[in-house]
């Protein structure tokens, strides 16, 4: 028997890679997935038109739509409700390749794992390092190790396969965390507030459904028992929508997670190990392009494997193909973090860019041209 492809974490980028292999015939792969059951605590994902060309090649971009909510050209406010930049849809659409789509995390997750052979995913069992071994790699796990002819790490932003490519990763904290939930109220139109080092900021869902994220300077790991609670205090004297989105929220719909900056792995290869997703080039969620840039990753190496002669060859074209442009989003989601959490009267100057240009510079990281091939569905 063959060995499989193994694909360390069955999250966005790993089912979607393993989706994109099976549209394509390839050979046979296997997932492993530390976690006892599949699901999501993410709340909601933003997918930009770079990610739903990624779902068009893997061919599930329809499935998504219809479970998923066409997001309209948002505003962005200060703290007091000046309007800083609002977007017509019509331009952002044309520029941009596409309108932008918000759906559950666990509805795509549910999504991608439909289009996956049920008996590939193994549960509760986690992909701790490897070694290589001959053509093929020894794949190592909480218990026997695996046999594979190769190795995809998408096992996330604490990646073991990326700490063996490059031991001792760096990482540092932002200075402040990121809270994510659902909110049951609808009607709500897309937007963001900035201001006093914070952001909070709305995506409708279908149904009476809102996303929300937002952002506050903090101490790491933090010591509040009710974020939910905390949030309300933070937010406080914040104008509409923030404390009706917050009232509405559950206290088990909200998730914490301190934002770290994490160097880039120095290498994403080694013969037939690669790394996809947040374990290649983790990044701040400011422009929301963190799984966007993991199914662009899967449908790119999906392709890129059915058409090399090797899984090394394939590995070796796929990080030169993502490598710059991935490390150039990661320096752009901390610009944007950081223009973030400016002075609010530097906030004012973002008045004075045109729109045209703001869509411009958003195009090369989130839109259409910023897939790699833009006439994406092969028959």
């Amino acid at each position: 028997m063959t060995d499989p492809l193994v694909v360390a974490g069955a999250g966005i980028a790993g089912l979607a890679l393993a989706a994109g292999l099976e549209r394509r015939g390839g050979a046979p792969y296997v997932l492993l997935d530390e976690r006892p059951e599949l699901g999501s605590t993410g709340g909601a994902i933003t997918l930009w038109p770079n990610a739903m060309a990624a779902l068009e090649e893997i061919g599930v971009a329809d499935d998504v739509r219809r479970a998923g909510h066409p997001i309209s050209a948002g505003t962005i406010r200060t703290r007091t409700g000046r309007l800083l930049r609002s977007v017509d849809l019509a331009r952002s659409i044309a520029v941009l390749g596409g309108p932008l789509v918000a759906v559950r995390r666990g509805a795509l997750i549910e999504i991608l794992r439909s289009r996956v052979r049920a008996d590939s995913v193994v549960l509760d069992r986690a992909v701790r390092g490897y070694r290589r071994e001959g053509a093929g790699v020894q794949v190592l796990t909480d218990g026997e190790p695996l046999t594979a002819a190769a190795l995809v790490g998408a096992d996330g932003y604490r990646s073991e396969v990326a700490r063996v490519l490059h031991p001792g990763l760096d990482e540092t904290y932002a200075g402040y965390p990121a809270w994510r939930g659902i909110a049951a109220v609808g009607g709500l139109e897309p937007g963001q507030l900035w201001g006093g080092r914070k952001e909070f900021g709305v995506v409708p869902l279908p149904g009476e459904e809102t996303y929300w994220f937002a952002t506050a300077h903090e101490p790491a790991a933090g010591n509040a028992t009710d974020q939910l609670a905390h949030l309300r205090d933070v937010f406080a004297d914040w104008p509409d929508p923030v404390r009706r989105v917050l009232e509405a929220t559950g206290p088990d719909a909200v998730t914490r997670n301190d934002v770290m900056d994490r160097a880039l792995p120095r290498r994403w290869t080694d013969g037939p190990v690669v790394v996809i997703g947040d374990a290649a080039h983790a990044m701040r969620p400011h422009l929301g392009q963190g799984g966007c840039q993991a199914l662009v990753d899967a449908a790119v190496l999906a392709r890129v494997l059915a058409s090399a002669g090797s899984a090394t060859a394939a590995f070796t074209a796929f990080e030169k193909l993502r490598r710059r442009p991935t490390a150039r989003v990661v320096a752009l989601s901390k610009a944007a973090g950081r223009a973030i959490n400016a002075p609010d009267a530097l906030h004012r100057l973002t008045r004075l860019a045109p729109d045209t240009l703001a869509l411009r510079s958003l195009a090369r990281v989130g839109g259409t041209s910023a897939y790699p091939w833009t006439s994406v569905v092969e028959e």
